[in-house]
């Protein structure tokens, strides 16, 4: 072949790779704006962190939510009728819940949920975890907790995706604000002030002076004990952060050392006069573990406790809470959104993110009379709901 004909011939075969690498580009494309655009059908997928009864909760009030929409049959409702995960909860009960709710599917409704993309980080691989994203089955994809929702996010996933249950959205890199996206596939629920209104209630009712946090030592770690928060209103207010990290378990079998090395820091912040521990979320399961530890030195050294996660670890012998969630009304505003996007044609990125939760207070009065904190009258009446595990 001459000079002249192997050049025209090359020429040929880069013109034909870059059609096919454009029209690859431009398919993606097209993908991704059909999944953002506003569907006649919405296949749903889920992600967690880890199994949480809050985040079960949120799903069994979407479930509602669907039913009487007319996407998933009523029998299903007649099921949950009495459940409410937040106040019991097992393992395996999300897993459960999600079958539940692909056999109760409706052929053909507006919502339809996928089984197969259902997914536990905790109980995955790193490897596996590409499965979540970019799923021809789903249109969209509900996030709980922040490492799915980053996940997804850094991963450049073409699925739509709400981000739920983050303790700071923006912080985390989900969205730039309340009102703004950094792509139009993501939405991530925001309640601005939840964990500064916990905080403030908490040192109005506590009075406390040195305000004791645990947390991992990383950036995650950081944001999910509300850290900048924690230090806004010491400001405002006037008490004393003190810290102590611990490294979270990787597994399991890893717990034993996690809880050992949990009592070990709430010990030296006693040491170093903490008055109030910040029970924050973290990988402690309340029902089996809570009560041993706190029995070890915050109970005996009559140690005040804030509960950052709702009224989950109040049960358990938490002394006060402060609601920063509300499944129902998260739900509800979920619902609201999807059905906008579906059935309004409203945009996936211009839906509406903003949801402040309605607070509600909880003390635990078994706690209160073992560590001599007496609770008044007008504190009394401030309280939605008393607790006893005595």
């Amino acid at each position: 072949m001459s000079p002249k004909k192997k050049i025209v011939s090359g020429i040929i075969i880069l013109l034909v790779a870059l059609i096919l690498l454009l029209t690859s580009v431009l398919s993606i494309m097209a993908s991704a704006k059909e999944k953002t655009a506003s569907p006649k059908q919405l296949r749903i997928g889920y992600s967690e962190v880890m199994e949480y009864g809050s985040f079960a909760q949120v799903v069994l009030c979407l479930a509602r939510e669907f039913a009487e929409e007319g996407s998933i049959s009523q029998d299903f409702v007649k099921k949950y009728e009495d459940v409410n995960f937040e106040e019991k909860f097992t393992a395996g009960d999300t897993q459960k819940l999600w079958n539940d709710i692909c056999d109760a599917n409706i052929e053909g409704a507006a919502y339809q949920f996928t089984r197969e993309a259902f997914f536990n980080m905790s109980d995955m691989d790193e490897s596996e975890y590409p499965q979540m994203v970019s799923r021809d089955d789903i249109d969209l994809i509900l996030a709980m907790g922040t490492a799915p929702a980053v996940y997804l996010s850094e991963n450049k996933t073409t699925d739509n995706f709400m981000a739920i249950y983050l303790a700071d959205p923006v912080a985390s890199g989900i969205v730039k604000s309340p009102t703004e996206r950094y792509t139009d596939n993501s939405f991530a629920i925001v309640d601005t002030n939840p964990c500064l209104r916990q905080l403030d209630a908490g040192y109005r009712f506590l009075h406390f002076k040195k305000l004791g946090v645990v947390f991992e030592d990383n950036e995650e770690g950081r944001l999910r004990a509300v850290i900048p928060d924690v230090e806004k209103k010491a400001a405002e207010l006037g008490f004393e952060p003190i810290y102590e990290h611990v490294k979270e378990p990787v597994d399991a079998e890893d717990e034993e050392r996690y809880y050992e090395d949990l009592k070990a820091a709430w010990r030296r912040l006693i040491d170093r006069g903490m008055d109030c521990l910040y029970i924050t979320v973290a990988p402690i399961d309340y029902e089996t573990a809570l009560e041993d530890l706190l029995a070890d030195a915050i109970l005996p050294c009559k140690i005040k406790t804030l509960a950052q996660d709702d009224f989950l670890p109040l049960p358990y012998g938490a002394l006060f809470g402060v609601t920063v969630t509300n499944a129902e009304e998260i739900s509800a505003h979920i619902f609201t959104q999807l059905e906008r996007h579906l059935k309004e044609g409203v945009p996936f990125g211009e839906l509406d993110m903003e949801c402040e939760s309605t607070p509600r207070i909880g003390v635990n009065f078994t706690t209160a009379k073992k560590i001599g904190f007496d609770i008044g009258f007008e504190e009394l009446q401030m309280a939605d709901e008393i607790f006893r595990n005595d």
